[in-house]
């Protein structure tokens, strides 16, 4: 069966044997034309040769992840990762990008001030928000499962980030929801409706797969225990138009894997809830 990929796109991170113009090139030879571009596999290929490239194969890009973390207690090296993060939306606007998915680092090294950290967060997004309206690039909030409040991210709660966007406000700010990170949450379909379909900006796929072995093994859509046909019932009944990606960290399975394979697994597993079937 062949479904409408338009809404479609691979994050990089799927595919991480890939380069940028492997990718680039392998996503668009099977049809899929949309990117999510991950910052490294950018700095690598560099973005003059990034824009052009996908401006030649027809691509479009769903986001770039992801910021830079600002769990830092010292006054310079907080404002150093201020001024990362506006260069990152520099690239961004570049790239065609219309978000940086923020995720804005846990706990500082030796901290266990887990308040201080999300003041941090706070003020750092009301800080590049209006950098990020002047580029014309949103700041997408991903909230992450709490099981990354640690290390990665001190931003958790789907209601939490619901809130910062209702103060920072829709110019600056959007919602990047992953369901690997929030089909848990028992608040998810409650607050995916309160946001409505202009304050989502992009829609994460992957699976959660029952034993989860570590922090990085996610499963291929239908592998895990996640209810994708309610999720995106829900996503159609409140108007959503965005893009879906596929968002896949696997040291134990996919990331092994031949990303010829994974994209064409992907397209499987994903075109039921990506798109209607193609007549």
């Amino acid at each position: 069966m062949k479904y409408d990929l338009t809404r479609f796109a691979i994050n990089q991170i799927t595919t991480p044997k890939w380069s940028m113009p492997e990718a680039i090139e392998g996503y668009s030879r099977n049809g899929i034309k949309g990117i999510a571009v991950w910052r490294n596999f950018l700095d690598d290929y560099g973005v003059e040769k990034t824009s052009k490239h996908l401006k030649d194969a027809g691509m479009w890009v769903a986001s770039l992840c992801t910021s830079a973390w600002v769990n830092e207690t010292e006054a310079a090296a907080y404002k150093a990762q201020i001024d990362a993060n506006r260069r990152i939306i520099d690239q961004a606007a570049a790239i065609g990008a219309p978000c940086v998915v923020m995720v804005m680092g846990g706990l500082p090294k030796g901290d266990k001030d887990l308040a201080a950290q999300r003041v941090r967060i706070h003020d750092a997004l009301a800080e590049l928000a209006p950098y990020a309206i002047a580029s014309g690039v949103k700041l997408g909030l991903e909230p992450l499962h709490p099981m990354y409040c640690g290390d990665r991210s001190a931003m958790n709660s789907i209601t939490d980030v619901k809130g910062l966007i209702d103060e920072l406000g829709d110019d600056a700010t959007s919602l990047v929801a992953d369901v690997y990170h929030c089909w848990w949450d028992p608040a998810f379909e409650r607050e995916l409706r309160h946001a409505g379909k202009d304050r989502i900006q992009t829609f994460h796929y992957c699976d959660w797969l029952v034993p989860t072995r570590n922090l990085r093994d996610r499963g291929m859509v239908g592998d895990g225990v996640i209810d994708f046909a309610r999720i995106r019932g829900w996503l159609d009944e409140i108007g959503y138009e965005g893009p879906f990606e596929l968002e896949i960290f696997s040291e134990l399975n996919w990331w092994e894997r031949d990303p010829e394979e994974t994209v064409r697994i992907a397209i499987e597993r994903c075109g039921p809830f990506v798109g209607p079937l193609k007549k």
